[in-house]
């Protein structure tokens, strides 16, 4: 009876994890998750950011395996790449990935994975945007992780982690002083 059970689980975490997969892959959705999360896509309309997703020169999906020697593979969710139009006329490339964990409390601090999962996506930049004679060419990543089982108290929530430069922490530290 317990291998029934277990199997049960087993098989509602993986329906579950496949339903968010289609609705985050929905192009409606994955236009809005951009309109709200992405800053250089703030003066585009969700039905501008649809035409870009539908347009294969701007917008691209991504093998979601990537392997390193050594240091094993990391399989993501979905992962992507967008070329933004900018009000400049140029294009702003972007990276995103996102994540559905049903499991919240997995046993090791989400965001710490989150953090190795963004520096991962940076490392395969290498050779296509950027070298060691242009570290400048780095594009933005952006990697959102849905938590369809989340506790109720933390329903709807969104937390946002930034990197920042340490003179910004420096005087964020002096105004609360």
């Amino acid at each position: 009876m317990e291998t029934v059970i277990q199997n049960t689980i087993t098989n509602h975490k993986i329906m579950l994890d496949q339903h968010c997969k289609a609705i985050v892959g929905n192009l409606k959705t994955l236009a809005r998750m951009i309109y709200e999360f992405v800053r250089v896509a703030k003066h585009l309309s969700v039905k501008e950011i649809m035409k870009i997703i539908k347009d294969e020169q701007c917008f691209r999906w991504l093998n979601n395996e990537n392997m390193i020697p050594n240091y094993g593979t990391v399989k993501f969710d979905m992962l992507c790449c967008v070329d933004l139009p900018q009000l400049n006329g140029a294009n702003k490339r972007i990276y995103l990935n996102v994540e559905i964990q049903n499991n919240i409390h997995p046993g090791y601090s989400l965001v710490t994975r989150g953090i190795v999962y963004v520096f991962r996506i940076l490392t395969t930049q290498w050779g296509r945007e950027y070298d060691d004679k242009n570290y400048d060419g780095m594009k933005k990543v952006y990697s959102l992780w849905i938590m369809p089982q989340a506790t109720k108290r933390k329903d709807g929530d969104v937390d946002v982690y930034k990197k920042k430069r340490k003179e910004e922490w420096k005087r964020r530290k002096q105004r609360k002083l």
